[in-house]
């Protein structure tokens, strides 16, 4: 596994918004040892500034920052799930590139179709969510593989509280029984089967945790409680709280191919489960109650409610516990490994890294592109700041802002005529790195990963604060 330098996610979804699949295996192949680089797409709900989070040992979280100087020479694999980025992704310079079909491009997502043909099509390898993707996918690629949804057993079966926070105080007053629903509110819910189900067990409480989609308007009831989006670390305490969980989706074409996560996740917790007439739903025969009808969907919850069993919880929290996240991110460096073999690519030894120093010592504010052509050109801060050979370049930002009088010259840093203080690459005895005035440029050498140290100017004073901009 230490044999695959990097797993590359380009920006798609908010790291910390409505955990996905997509942070669900990298973050695993993280924690198989394998460099996994997350490009963040920023929104409101970001917890981080620009620059680069180390979430563990090799696990990171890119924040408006590129990537390209961090992989030097190396070809990552590039794993992405929105087909839009077909084109974007051969940015990177992939050893592979991983296609991972989670919807049907129909309905409301029909847009999607076009790209979506060329994404399975030109991929190395295609991944699919449901038996209905797999097919799809399968007609216009012979490299395809099923990898259904999972769940983070260990997190919501609460045998392991890393994640774990509990829950807000506004389901605190909440009487049991609750049947409750986690998930995207949207228009592939049926509002009407929810309301029913309230009108039905009067008795009950309805609890929904999710935001609102591509709907504004939602039925109300006295006992159906909208309490919106939670992050993540919170669900588990929510459902904890359950009696049962629901998945209440329409049938339509995108339904079809829906392998619901939280199928998963309410066996962890052990809840009795009942869908609507999802094809992926019905595999798992009475630990999933599947309803044809809103008549049997009625029903199920009933059954669910009144005849469900200790053993029944215990069998469904044994599925659950075989199909993680992090066995669904073992099989996929398998199928990675045997591709890799099979075109008789040698795989880099040397995985990708960065080093701490350089994540917790940088300030990666107003990043943009300089004149002379450098890739990015970044802000140091910090005492000795040493940058591993596979981050390219190593440059000092413009120290913009701060009187020249209160720092003192750099090592290695001569001023370029008309351009700002840059550092220029410190040649290290057998490297091959290089430099000219006008122009960046590199060569890594072969043999063991070297360094390159570039030292900070010894009278910068705390509080002055470098930026880029």
């Amino acid at each position: 596994m230490a044999h695959i330098n990097c797993i590359l996610y380009p920006p798609t979804l908010e790291y910390h918004y409505l955990i996905q699949r997509p942070q669900h295996l990298m973050r695993s192949f993280s924690e198989l040892g394998i460099p996994a680089f997350f490009l963040n797409n920023s929104s409101i709900y970001s917890k981080d500034k620009p620059g680069i989070r180390k979430l563990n040992e090799f696990f990171y979280l890119f924040n408006q920052v590129d990537p390209t100087p961090f992989l030097g020479n190396s070809k990552p694999i590039v794993y992405y799930t929105s087909a839009a980025h077909v084109d974007m992704v051969r940015q990177y310079n992939p050893e592979l590139v991983i296609f991972d079909s989670v919807d049907e491009p129909s309905e409301e997502f029909e847009s999607w179709r076009p790209n979506y043909y060329r994404a399975v099509s030109s991929a190395d390898l295609v991944l699919t969510a449901s038996d209905k993707l797999y097919q799809m996918a399968k007609a216009l690629n012979p490299r395809v593989y099923l990898l259904p949804n999972a769940c983070d057993y260990d997190y919501f079966s609460g045998k392991n509280n890393r994640d774990y926070q509990e829950a807000d105080s506004d389901i605190a007053g909440i009487e049991k029984p609750i049947i409750g629903y986690i998930g995207v509110v949207a228009s592939w819910c049926d509002l009407d089967l929810i309301t029913a189900v309230a009108d039905s067990f009067p008795h009950c409480n309805l609890i929904v945790i999710g935001p609102l989609y591509n709907i504004s308007q939602v039925p109300q009831r006295p006992n159906i409680h909208w309490l919106g989006f939670k992050p993540y670390e919170k669900l588990a305490a929510y459902a904890r709280n359950f009696d049962v969980g629901i998945i209440p989706f329409k049938n339509t074409s995108m339904t079809e191919s829906v392998n619901p996560i939280k199928m998963w996740e309410y066996m962890a917790v052990g809840l009795p489960v009942v869908a609507t007439a999802l094809p992926e739903a019905r595999k798992h025969g009475d630990l999933v109650l599947y309803s044809e009808t809103r008549e049997d969907f009625l029903r199920n919850i009933e059954r669910a409610l009144y005849q469900d069993t200790p053993e029944k919880k215990q069998q469904r929290q044994q599925v659950a516990q075989e199909n993680s996240w992090m066995q669904r991110a073992q099989t996929v460096i398998e199928i990675i490994k045997e591709e890799l073999e099979r075109r008789e690519l040698a795989a880099d030894p040397t995985p990708v890294w960065i080093e701490d120093e350089i994540i917790s010592n940088s300030n990666w504010e107003g990043l943009s592109r300089p004149d002379n052509g450098f890739v990015y050109h970044h802000a140091l801060s910090g005492s000795r700041v040493k940058v591993a050979s596979r981050l390219s370049l190593a440059a000092a930002s413009p120290l913009r802002g701060i009187p020249e009088d209160k720092y003192s010259h750099w090592d290695y840093l001569p001023r370029i005529p008309n351009r700002p203080v840059y550092g220029l690459p410190i040649k290290r005895r057998g490297s091959k790195y290089q430099s000219s005035w006008g122009n960046w440029g590199y060569k890594r050498g072969s043999g063991q990963l070297k360094r390159l140290v570039v030292k900070k100017a010894v009278n910068y004073r705390k509080g002055l604060g470098w930026s880029a901009k």
